[in-house]
């Protein structure tokens, strides 16, 4: 799965905690995310994590 710079992601084993990208390296993804107010940043394996389902866009009706 490809990976851009402020795509939304979970980790596969924790599908409720949701990171943004912040650095692609390769296989490497760096992601941010906060624990109450403070701004966390790891490094994760790209196999380990997914990207969040994107809603669907609504046309409106005329």
């Amino acid at each position: 799965m490809q990976f851009s710079v402020g795509d939304v992601v979970h980790l596969i084993a924790y599908p409720s905690h949701r990171m943004t990208v912040v650095e692609v390296d390769g296989r490497e993804i760096t992601c941010r995310w906060f624990e109450g107010a403070a701004v966390k940043e790891g490094i994760f394996p790209s196999h380990i994590i997914a990207k969040e389902a994107q809603p669907q866009a609504v046309e409106a009706i005329a």
